[in-house]
């Protein structure tokens, strides 16, 4: 399967759920070697909630994949996620959401050999209130079907970065995600010399000028992961 049929899945699963289960909000993305969400279709959500979501709480996000595969569920609620994290990140995290006025969120994942491959999360907003039980099980016939078309995606390489230290792919797949400066050193816990010089020596090894060229590189199509799909915008 091509990034063009991917792309056809990404709306597939988007359209199919959230008629299934109705949600205010939907994502769909992919999920890399390391276990980080990418190359993102949004259904309804704004650009600048979901920038916000990139730079300050992806790292605390109780549902993010690597919390889903430790959980093993093919559907996680917020509250089973919350559950398996640290009170005081989960906290912080629904700060976020009420910013946003989101009251609750689902995961569903896809799995293909042991690896998770691809997920899709639904958010509602006060007027659709919290998701029950009843409609977390209806979401499983459709994992089903996503799980079968998830065996076709291309699995996401990051070859080019082979030669890279641990920290810098770190640092190369957080760009990839938009992450400025502060991000970086807040994500990292690190100083901004010190990520200004992490930066220099990324560049020199992938054979870049800048930051720009380095998305490029990566082929992670960040512009995706802020286009609305379908010029439907639900309530934030």
């Amino acid at each position: 399967m091509n990034s063009a049929s991917a792309e056809e899945l990404g709306r597939y699963c988007l359209h199919a759920f959230s008629q299934q289960v109705p949600a205010s909000l939907a994502a769909f993305y992919r999920v890399d070697e390391h276990l980080l969400a990418c190359d993102f279709q949004l259904l309804g959500m704004q650009p600048p909630m979901h920038r916000h979501y990139l730079e300050h709480y992806r790292h605390l996000d109780p549902l993010k994949p690597g919390n889903c595969k430790a959980i093993g569920l093919p559907v996680v609620s917020l509250r089973q996620g919350l559950a398996h994290q640290d009170a005081a990140l989960g906290r912080e995290y629904l700060g976020f959401l009420r910013q946003h006025k989101v009251v609750d969120v689902v995961e569903v994942t896809a799995w293909v050999e042991g690896r998770l491959t691809a997920g899709i999360s639904l958010l509602r907003d006060g007027s659709l209130g919290a998701f029950k039980v009843e409609e977390l099980e209806r979401l499983l016939p459709l994992h089903g079907l996503m799980q079968m078309a998830a065996r076709q995606l291309p699995t996401p390489v990051l070859d080019r970065l082979a030669g890279l230290t641990p920290r810098e792919r770190e640092i190369a797949l957080l760009l990839r995600d938009g992450a400025c400066n502060k991000t970086l050193a807040r994500q990292l816990e690190l100083g901004l010399p010190t990520v200004k010089t992490h930066l220099i020596n990324l560049f020199r090894k992938v054979g870049v000028r800048n930051r720009t060229e380095l998305v490029g590189y990566c082929s992670c199509r960040i512009a995706r992961a802020t286009r609305p799909l379908w010029g439907r915008v639900y309530p934030r």
